[in-house]
């Protein structure tokens, strides 16, 4: 079974030729399943979510945190760059990350959040920023869904403010997820650690090993599906000063919990030894350069700051 049909949509999108009623669909059909309680992502389990934001620490500071020191306070204006729900935007208000918050979305009707945040319904792919206007723009795992990278990272420099920060908490693994044949054959052997009722599927199917969908299944599922994923980390050093790189894994793990993690119980100390040594594994091979990191944050300013 292939990692795309754990997200394949339960409803069909009215019109196909049209990738934005699509990408609307698709997300609006996740949010759904998710408020139902489905475990749908490789992190909604807390163990697995512990190393990856431990990953990311800076200096020992969540990265809004450190921001905020670097800023020697909250930011005037924030810019989120597809923030969905607003969830995270929201978040990031209440805990002093900016003044005022900004967020551009295809589909912003889904937002609840309230206070001083302004909603633009857009295509980021084609935006147009007021320039030097924001003290941080950043984008959340929305990134890999743009295809316009140049584009949209010489709107981030021209729209940032001299001390602005650009931030991203992005999958820059493989485009249209063409996993290596290295990535699918460390997560075989690692389902062999995990006991049967551990690698079930739903339906029953015990899962042995991780398929490679087609570009063009991926593109059925989600048209902008790491849509030019792989490309993103060679395009932030070109177009920015890189102030922070944390790798942050997710190179096997990703794949290897897809479909599988309902079935990891929170707070099983066995469950936990398991998440444990698997995410060993990951981060030694990707520290020794035998694995690239699927998952990173980057952090930077316009070249003429530094």
């Amino acid at each position: 079974m292939s990692f795309l049909q754990g997200w394949r949509k339960r409803e069909e999108v009215t019109d196909r030729r049209d990738n934005r009623a699509a990408e609307v669909s698709h997300w609006n059909d996740v949010e759904r399943r998710a408020a139902g309680g489905e475990r749908l992502f490789w992190l909604n389990h807390p163990r697995v979510a512990y190393h990856y934001h431990g990953k990311a620490l800076i200096e020992g500071l969540e990265w809004q945190d450190w921001i905020i020191g670097k800023l020697s306070g909250p930011a005037e204006i924030a810019l989120e760059l597809g923030c969905g729900n607003g969830a995270a935007l929201a978040e990031n208000l209440q805990r002093g990350l900016a003044r005022k918050g900004v967020g551009i979305d295809l589909d912003v009707s889904r937002f609840t959040a309230k206070g001083n945040v302004e909603l633009r319904a857009s295509d980021v792919n084609t935006i147009k920023l007021e320039r030097r206007k924001y003290d941080l723009i950043y984008a959340r795992q929305s990134f890999h869904h743009f295809e316009a990278l140049e584009h949209i990272m010489e709107q981030v420099s021209a729209g940032l403010t001299d001390r602005g920060f650009f931030v991203l908490d992005e999958f820059v693994g493989p485009s249209r997820f063409q996993w290596t044949d290295l990535q699918l054959s460390w997560v075989e052997r690692l389902l062999g650690l995990m006991s049967k009722d551990l690698r079930r599927y739903a339906n029953g199917v015990e899962k042995r090993s991780e398929g490679r969908s087609t570009p063009e299944q991926v593109i059925e599922v989600c048209p902008s599906e790491a849509i030019r994923s792989a490309d993103i980390v060679t395009a932030f050093y070109q177009h920015f000063e890189v102030v922070r790189r944390q790798n942050l894994g997710g190179t096997i793990q990703h794949l290897l919990y897809s479909g599988i993690v309902q079935n990891l119980a929170d707070d099983d100390p066995e469950v936990d030894r398991l998440v444990d040594c698997i995410d060993g594994i990951e981060t030694s091979l990707i520290a020794a350069g035998l694995l690239p990191s699927d998952f990173a944050l980057l952090i930077g300013q316009g070249k003429s700051i530094r």
